[in-house]
Parts: structure tokens; C-alpha cells; sequence
């Protein structure tokens, strides 16, 4: 699940769905063999009547392609540009990552580390005390997901004072007095909690900030100069894009202040430009093909890969982030030194950013096979079709868009059903993951209120 700060979202029901070297030399503009990708962007937006998108790629910490298309904000109309910054929601985990890499390198931590020897003086539950660092690395630490964030549902994070560290202190500390959701080490549990954790570690260990040490040991070192721990529009020096919610009819600009939190600001409150996510993206095909470099020596790159969530060794894995507002993905060909990168800013559009990695890879590496003909590798996702929009409250969920000849139209789903429960169980007793899981079963019963009938929809995947 994608980190969701926001009260209304929208969820792309998905069927499988996951989830370098210095590169201050890597180059962003006025390269005369740099692919321009506006044109083809403007076309997958155009499609998906999404406000802005931007797409780069690089292969051997060289960029090859980059380009942007649409506005900054539908009630903006301001052109984007490739120096503008987007929020990359959860993608960011893979920054907070690499951070936690250095410290190793450094000798601050081991990756197997316990909870016990970081952090002695906070009382946490006897469950967490052996678990390590790769643990939490890995989201098999047991810890609460905290993928589900409103004022409702998670209102420690939206009553904290203080400064960003005292407020992730503070969260630490009611975290870790939380029974486990499973018992820890045992299976994946995917956790934004565990990454506010990861940087609450970081930042006692080194005695600075989290926001200061990813400025000195991730942003600064790969040269990625917008890049920043908060929402788009919180430095001034550079624009930062309007958010979106996707709506039944379309995407609408987000009006609502939004501040930022940073308790889980670790696990995917990051925003940067498309220029500076290639640079990102270059580092990370490095730590996945296993080359140590001047930024990531080899105690880390040897075991980075091991640790992250996903599938080992695969080629063209999509990663996606995002938080009801914004959209971004990361895909990588380990093999080939290839990245792609995508951002918009049309929330919930997971969709989206798959058809951009997929067209901008076929424009650039048409010689790569996609992830459909990959033997060995990740097959692209399968999806039952239609959207789920949620209009300020969790627990009433409607029908948004539902994709023409997929099984959800099939099936007889029709925009605007409001779905009562799912295989059976009331929609209001399940949890944020309970849902996600069980809507990713095949085959899939839904139970739907259409026009003051109760009607029940079966489908399946090929």
C-alpha cells in the first residue's frame, strides 16, 4: 500500500502489485544526446486526463531520456518543468534505504542491530527487542502498518508538537507500546511506522535531524539538489507541483492546507525534481546490481538488495508511491543499468505511472523485453478494472471508473455502486491492509448497493 496522509483517497484495485555510483555528473538539460520524452508523456496524459506528468531515464548513471508534460495545477495552468518537484510517496523508502546503508558503512549500526541495543532508555513491548534493523528494512519487524493515515484513524500523528525529531521520538514511543500485528520476523508486514522508525534510529545514532542527514548523506553526495524531507510546495526556491484527487469524472485540484508529518516523514514524505528522482534511480540500479561505488561501499551493497521488500534479482519490478495527492514509480533492469522514473501529480494513479514506465522503456530500450515477456521476471500486474473513490470517509466506498472489457465490466460492476462488503465481510470490520489483500483474491465477491438494491457482483481473473 502506498503512503496516504491524505482524508479522501482512491484506490486502483491491482491483482499482484508490489509494490550507483557519484552521479553529481549526471546531467538533466542541455545534453545533445538526451532523448526529449515530452511528446510521448503528453500522450499517456492525455489519456488518462491527468493534470502533469514527468518520466527520466538513465543506464549507467548516464541520462538518456527526460521530459515532462501538462500543468503544475488544473487551477494553475502553469506549464511543469523538469526542475519542479513532485512528492514520490513511498519510492522515498528506497532513499531512507540508502541512508541507512552509509550508517553501516560508517560503522553507527550493523544490520543486525536490535531494537534493545539502539535504544535502550525507550520502553518498548518484549516482542521488539531482538528485532534488527534488516528486519525493519525488510517490513518483517511485526511492527503496525500505518498505511491507513487520517486524524481518525491514526491521531497520534496529527496531535504532535514540537520539532520533527521530538515529534518522531514521541511517535517511537507510542510505536513500540503497540501490540504486533504478526509476531515479529515471522512474515511480511508491510510498515510506514517501521521507516518513521528507521529514521528515528538514524538520527540519534548521528546526532542530527533526519531531514539534515538525508541532505548530507543521500542528497548532497548524488548531487540531487531539490530534493527535500517535506510536501512540494514547502521550500520556496523552487516550485512545487499542486496535488490532485482523483475523482469519479476526473482529477480535481486539492483546495485544503496540508501539513507535513513527520513522525513517518521517512517513509515517503519526499519531494524532488524529475532530474534529481534520476539520480535516485541511478544509485539504485548500482545497489541492485550489486557494484559498489564511491557513494555505497560493499558491506551495504552486499546486502541492501537482500533486505529490501519485492521480488530478488527481477527486471523491471515496478515500485510504487504516492498519498491520495501525488503518484510516482520507479522500475529497474539491474542487468542492463537501466532506470525509469515517473512522477505526476494525479493521485491514485498507479495506473498511470505503469503506462508511463511501459511507454517511455519501449520508446528508449526497445530492445529490453517487457515485464510481460520476462522469463524469470516480474509479469505485469493483472487487475480486476475499476477504481475505488472514497469522498472523506474510509468506510463508504464507491464505484469510480470502471476500464471497458476488463472483468470488472464484465461482471456487471458499474460506476457509482457503493460496495457494502467483500467475500463476505462487512467493508467497516476490515482493516486498510484487510481490504487491499482481499480485493487482490480471485475470484472476488463484492456485495453493492445500486439505486436502493442490493446487488452482488462475481468476477475472477483469467
Amino acid at each position: 500500500m502506498s503512503f496516504h496522509p491524505a482524508s479522501s483517497w482512491t484506490l486502483m484495485i491491482l491483482i499482484g502489485c508490489a509494490f550507483g555510483s557519484n552521479l553529481t555528473d549526471l546531467k538533466a538539460t542541455d545534453e545533445p544526446t538526451t532523448t526529449d520524452l515530452s511528446a510521448l508523456l503528453s500522450k499517456v496524459r492525455e489519456q488518462f486526463h491527468a493534470p502533469g506528468v514527468a518520466a527520466a531515464v538513465t543506464r549507467g548513471g548516464q541520462l538518456l531520456a527526460i521530459g515532462v508534460s501538462g500543468v503544475r495545477g488544473l487551477d494553475l495552468q502553469e506549464p511543469v518543468a523538469k526542475s519542479d518537484r513532485s512528492m514520490i510517496g513511498s519510492c522515498g523508502k528506497s532513499a531512507t534505504r540508502l541512508l541507512i546503508g552509509r550508517l553501516v558503512e560508517k560503522g553507527k549500526l550493523r544490520w543486525d542491530s536490535t531494537l534493545a541495543e539502539l535504544i535502550p532508555d525507550v520502553k518498548m513491548r518484549e516482542e521488539y527487542g531482538s528485532v534488527t534493523v534488516g528486519d525493519i528494512i525488510g517490513h518483517r519487524a511485526g511492527l503496525p502498518a500505518y498505511t491507513r493515515i487520517t486524524p481518525k484513524d491514526t491521531p497520534i500523528l496529527f496531535e504532535q508538537n514540537g520539532s520533527p525529531r521530538e515529534q518522531r521520538a514521541a511517535f517511537v514511543a507510542h510505536l513500540l507500546s503497540e501490540p504486533p500485528t504478526a509476531p515479529p520476523k515471522t512474515r511480511f508486514v508491510y510498515s510506514n511506522a517501521g521507516y518513521g522508525l528507521l529514521g528515528h534510529i538514524a538520527e540519534r545514532l548521528a546526532d542530527k535531524s533526519f531531514e539534515q542527514l538525508m541532505r548530507d548523506e543521500v542528497f548532497r553526495p548524488l548531487g540531487m539538489s531539490s530534493a527535500i524531507v517535506g510536501l512540494p510546495g514547502d521550500a520556496q526556491n523552487i516550485p512545487g507541483w499542486a496535488g490532485h484527487e482523483r475523482m469519479p469524472t476526473g482529477f480535481d485540484q486539492v483546495k485544503r492546507v496540508r501539513t507535513g508529518l513527520p513522525a513517518i516523514a521517512p517513509a515517503g514524505m519526499m519531494s524532488l525534481s524529475i532530474e534529481d528522482f534520476a539520480k535516485l534511480g541511478a544509485a539504485l540500479v548500482n545497489v541492485e546490481a550489486g557494484k559498489p561505488t564511491e557513494f555505497l561501499g560493499k558491506s551495504a551493497i552486499e546486502k541492501l538488495p537482500e533486505l529490501r521488500p519485492g521480488a530478488k534479482g527481477s527486471e523491471g519490478e515496478i515500485f510504487f508511491g504516492g498519498d491520495g495527492q501525488y503518484t510516482a514509480a520507479l522500475a529497474l533492469w539491474p542487468s542492463r543499468g537501466l532506470s525509469v522514473v515517473v512522477e505526476s501529480n494525479a493521485g491514485d494513479s498507479d495506473d498511470l505511472c505503469e503506462a508511463l514506465v511501459d511507454a517511455v522503456r519501449g520508446e528508449v530500450a526497445p530492445e529490453i523485453p517487457s515485464r510481460k515477456s520476462q522469463a524469470g521476471g516480474t509479469p505485469k500486474q493483472k487487475r480486476y478494472g475499476f477504481q475505488i473513490i472514497t469522498e472523506g470517509d474510509d468506510d463508504k466506498w464507491l464505484v469510480g471508473q470502471v476500464e471497458p472489457d476488463s472483468p470488472a465490466a464484465a461482471a456487471g460492476l458499474k460506476q457509482g455502486d457503493r460496495i457494502v462488503s467483500i467475500n463476505g465481510t462487512p467493508l467497516a470490520k476490515l482493516s486498510a491492509d484487510e481490504r487491499g489483500n482481499t480485493l487482490r483474491q480471485t475470484p472476488l465477491k463484492l456485495q453493492v448497493e445500486r439505486e436502493g438494491k442490493s446487488v452482488e457482483i462475481s468476477m475472477g481473473l483469467p
